[in-house]
C-alpha cells in the first residue's frame, strides 16, 4: 500500500472517530469555550477534545464571554477594547457595538439585550443589533444580571460584590463582603445563590450573600473564569495561572472533567458554554398535546411553547424537534414566532408509540410528548343517545363512515354482567352519514348501561360506551297487559306494572275455573315485571290469567293452540 493510499485511509477512519456533529462543525449544547489570549478562543467538547480554535484577529486578552439564543459567541477583548461575534458555524461575523474602554464582561437579559461590563467606562447596555442604549452601571470586572432584570451583581477584583439596579443606575450596596479573596466571574443560580471565581478558591453563597460552600483543587491558586453548565447541576472554572479548566459538581465539590488548554500561565481569563444557564434568560419549554392516540396515516402536530423565567413568552428561540419509537426518524428545527411558539407535524405510518421531544436549541432544555398510533377504527360512531318512555329503552346512533361494517350488537348491563339483547344489521362500507335505532322494551325498573358491539364482517369487533347511565322508573299506576303473543304456542309473556310495593299473585285457569298455574306468588317491589308461562303440558283451549294485587283483582283471558 502506497504512502498516500495510507495517509487517506488514515484520515477516514479520523473522520468516523469523529462525532458527527462536530464533523459539521457547529457549535453543540455543552461545548466549552475558553478565552486564552493572543485575540483567540477554544472551542472544546463537553469531555475537553480541541474542536476548533477560533480567532478574533486582533490579538490581545481576549476575556468574559456569552452565547445568545441563536448560538452566536460574543467575546471581549481587554486590550483592544472591542466585542468579536462568531456565528454557531465558528466563523467571525465581525464586531459588535462601540465605545468600549476595556471591556472584560457581557451579558445578556431577557430580551437579549446586551451589558458590556468595561474596567474603565461602566457597564454599556446595547440592542441586540449592537445600538448603543445608555450606560446602566459603574466601572466593573465581571458581573451578573439577576431574573428581576434590573439588579446586576459587579466585582471589582477586591474581597465584595456589589448590587446595583441597571433599570435605574443607582447603587444597591453590597451584596456580599469579606470574602478573603479576589472576586473575578460570578453567576447567579436560578435559586438566588451566586457562585463566584474568587483567586484562591470558588465560593458559593447563598441569596443573603454568606458563603456557604467553598471549592478548590490542589495547586490552583489564581481561579478566575467560571460560568455554569446547562446542566444546572454543575460549574465550569479555570486558574489563569495554570491554564487547567474544570468542571465541577455544585453539590459535591467533586471533579468531573479537567484539562489544559496548552496556552501557558497567565492566559485563560474568560469561559462559558454553550447552553450556559444564567438568572436572566432562563428559557422554560412545554409541549401540548402531552398525550395523544391518531390513527396511522393521519398528520400529528405538537406546538413547543418557550417563556423566561417570568412566564413571559420568547420569540426567535430557536427548538428542535425529534421524533423517537415507531414512526422515526423524524426531526425538524425552527424558531418560536411572536408568541414564544413553534408547531411541528408529521405523519405516523406506523402502529405503536412514538416520543416527541422538543428543545430548545441553545440550553438543551426539552420537554416530551407522547402520541399513540393505531389502526383506523372500521366504523366511526359520530353519535351514540338514549331516551326512555315507561320501561321502554330507545337507543339511537349514527355513523360517518363505515368500512365492512357486518352490524351493531346491542348489550345491556346492570349489574357488571353484559348480556346481548338484540342486533341491527350495518351498511358494509359507506362515507354516508348513516342513523340507527334499537328500542330495549319492557325493562324493569332500575339502573342500565348499553353499549354496542360493532362487528366486521371478519369477524373483528369493537365496543362503543353509551356515555350516561340509563334509568327505567316506578310506574304511577297499576296495570297488567294482554299476554303476547296470543294465541300462543307453547309460551308467552304477561307484563303488568305496581306503583307500590305489595304482594302479588299471579294465576292460571282453564275453562272450568281449575287453577292450572301459579306463576308468581309473594313480595314484590313497585316497577315492571314480565312474567313467561309455558303451556308445555296443557292441551289446546282457552285460559284466563288472574292477578291479585293490594286488594285489587284483575282477570284476563289467553288462547292455547297446538
Amino acid at each position: 500500500m502506497s504512502k498516500f493510499t495510507k495517509v487517506i485511509f488514515a484520515l477516514m477512519f479520523a473522520v468516523m472517530l469523529f462525532p458527527y456533529e462536530y464533523a459539521m462543525s457547529q457549535f453543540q449544547t455543552g461545548d466549552v469555550f475558553v478565552a486564552v489570549g493572543n485575540g483567540q478562543v477554544q472551542w472544546r467538547q463537553p469531555n475537553g477534545t480541541l474542536v476548533q480554535t477560533l480567532n478574533t484577529g486582533q490579538g490581545g486578552f481576549t476575556t468574559g464571554m456569552a452565547i445568545d439564543s441563536a448560538s452566536k459567541l460574543y467575546v471581549t477583548n481587554f486590550s483592544v477594547s472591542t466585542v468579536s461575534v462568531f456565528d454557531k458555524f465558528g466563523v467571525l461575523q465581525g464586531n459588535f457595538g462601540s465605545g468600549y474602554q476595556t471591556p472584560e464582561s457581557i451579558v445578556f437579559d431577557n430580551q437579549y439585550n446586551v451589558y458590556v461590563g468595561n474596567l474603565s467606562n461602566g457597564i454599556r447596555k446595547f440592542d441586540y443589533n449592537g445600538n448603543f442604549i445608555a450606560t446602566v452601571g459603574p466601572n466593573t470586572d465581571f458581573h451578573d444580571l439577576n431574573s428581576d432584570q434590573c439588579t446586576g451583581y459587579i466585582t471589582h477584583e477586591g474581597s465584595i460584590i456589589d448590587r446595583h439596579n441597571y433599570c435605574t443606575n443607582t447603587s444597591m450596596g453590597q451584596f456580599a463582603t469579606g470574602l478573603g479573596g479576589s472576586a473575578f466571574a460570578l453567576r447567579i443560580r436560578q435559586n438566588g445563590e451566586v457562585l463566584v471565581g474568587n483567586g484562591v478558591n470558588i465560593l458559593r453563597l447563598n441569596a443573603a450573600g454568606a458563603i456557604i460552600q467553598t471549592y478548590d483543587v490542589a495547586g490552583e491558586n489564581a481561579w478566575f473564569a467560571l460560568n455554569l453548565d446547562p446542566d444546572g447541576m454543575s460549574f465550569w472554572s479555570a486558574d489563569f495561572s495554570t491554564a487547567n479548566v474544570y468542571r465541577i459538581d455544585i453539590a459535591t465539590g467533586n471533579v468531573i472533567t479537567t484539562f489544559n488548554t496548552g496556552t501557558g500561565g497567565n492566559t485563560v481569563f474568560g469561559l462559558t458554554v454553550n447552553g450556559e444557564i444564567t438568572a436572566a434568560t432562563v428559557l422554560n419549554i412545554e409541549v401540548a398535546p402531552t398525550n395523544s392516540t391518531k390513527y396511522i396515516n393521519n398528520q400529528h402536530c405538537v406546538t413547543a411553547t418557550v417563556t423566561d423565567q417570568n412566564a413571559v413568552p420568547q420569540e426567535n428561540v430557536n427548538v428542535v424537534f425529534v421524533v423517537g419509537g415507531v414512526n422515526a426518524p423524524q426531526n425538524f428545527a425552527g424558531n418560536t414566532n411572536a408568541l414564544g411558539q413553534i408547531e411541528f407535524c408529521y405523519m405516523g405510518t406506523n402502529i405503536g408509540r412514538d416520543t416527541i421531544f422538543a428543545t430548545i436549541g441553545t440550553s438543551g432544555r426539552s420537554d416530551t410528548a407522547y402520541v399513540l398510533w393505531e389502526d383506523p377504527l372500521p366504523v366511526e360512531l359520530s353519535s351514540f343517545t338514549s331516551s326512555v318512555s315507561s320501561n321502554d329503552v330507545k337507543l339511537n346512533w349514527s355513523t360517518s363512515e363505515e368500512i365492512n361494517n357486518s352490524g351493531f350488537d346491542i348489550e345491556r348491563s346492570s349489574n357488571g354482567t353484559w348480556t346481548k339483547i338484540g342486533n341491527v344489521n350495518g351498511n358494509g362500507s359507506t362515507n354516508e352519514i348513516k342513523n340507527y335505532s334499537y328500542t330495549d322494551k319492557n325493562v324493569s325498573s332500575g339502573t342500565y348501561n348499553y353499549r354496542l358491539k360493532q362487528i366486521d364482517y371478519n369477524g373483528s369487533f369493537e365496543y362503543y360506551n353509551l356515555s350516561n347511565e340509563v334509568i327505567v322508573g316506578v310506574p304511577d299506576k297499576f296495570s297488567i297487559s294482554q299476554n303476547y303473543p296470543n294465541p300462543f304456542n307453547p309460551s308467552t309473556k304477561i307484563d303488568f306494572q305496581l306503583p307500590t310495593d305489595g304482594n302479588v299473585k299471579l294465576s292460571v285457569f282453564d275453562n272450568s275455573g281449575k287453577q292450572v298455574e301459579v306463576l308468581s306468588d309473594g313480595f314484590k317491589s313497585a316497577g315492571y315485571y314480565s312474567i313467561n308461562f309455558n303451556a308445555t303440558n296443557l292441551s289446546s283451549g282457552i285460559y284466563f290469567y288472574k292477578i291479585e294485587f293490594n286488594g285489587i283483582s284483575k282477570v284476563m283471558k289467553m288462547s292455547l293452540l297446538k
